[in-house]
């Protein structure tokens, strides 16, 4: 028994070296030691109704810990990985969403051990719309004997939209001002309407108006 272990004894403890020296390679090249980092991940909103608005939105991101081969942790920030809120179904009012490790999407030997905060909070209002006059406000002063009058607007009213409670409290809308320092006959042109809010308060078909500002000379007693 003795004699047929010592046969070719070099050749077997060559394989056997070989053999611990290849799985070290290997596991290497699996991504070698572990490493922990943390990363800010993006948070997304999914299927957000047309009918709904955000008011007050959850955290842009949030803190996420994982850990793993150093190769595939080190490759996580290439991935653009992100936790996603579902809104279907949501309704108005205050929603708070459950953050899971289970949530991020990461590659198999990695694995995420926290996430920071466990919670996010979002508040929805329904989308309403609302037609409100438009001011067109006036700077300056015509040349010496004219006057300025009202403007006259076109359209003057306008169609806007976003959260109700936001579109509640606006009654009017105000253009650009324009200036009729100097002037002496009617100023035509176009301007914009500033929108409070922009980016939450939307013109539902356009933000510019056409105006005419009649420009008269004052009559004297003399004339």
């Amino acid at each position: 028994m003795l004699s047929v272990l010592g046969k070719n004894l070099t050749l077997k403890v060559l394989s056997v070296i070989f053999a611990i020296f290849l799985w070290f390679f290997i596991s290497r090249g699996q991504g070698g030691e572990n490493m922990e980092i943390s990363l800010g991940v993006p948070v997304e909103l999914h299927n957000l109704s047309p009918e709904m608005e955000v008011i007050r939105g959850p955290v842009e991101r949030v803190d996420v810990r994982m850990s793993g081969p150093r190769r595939d942790v080190s490759r996580i920030s290439q991935l653009g990985i992100y936790i996603t809120l579902d809104l279907l179904g949501a309704a108005e009012g205050e929603t708070t969403f459950e953050l899971f490790t289970s949530d991020i999407k990461v590659p198999e030997r990695v694995t995420v051990t926290r996430v920071s905060p466990s919670s996010v909070n979002l508040s929805l209002e329904r989308t309403v719309k609302k037609k409100v006059g438009i001011i067109v406000p006036v700077e300056g002063t015509p040349m010496n004997g004219f006057i300025a009058m009202d403007p006259v607007v076109t359209p003057d009213v306008m169609e806007i939209k976003g959260p109700r409670s936001r579109i509640a409290i606006i009654k009017t809308l105000k253009t650009l001002p324009i200036n009729v320092e100097g002037a002496f006959e009617d100023l035509k042109g176009e301007t914009s309407v500033i929108l409070p809010e922009e980016g939450t308060v939307h013109a539902i078909e356009r933000s510019s108006i056409q105006y005419v500002i009649p420009v008269v000379k004052v009559q004297t007693d003399s004339q």
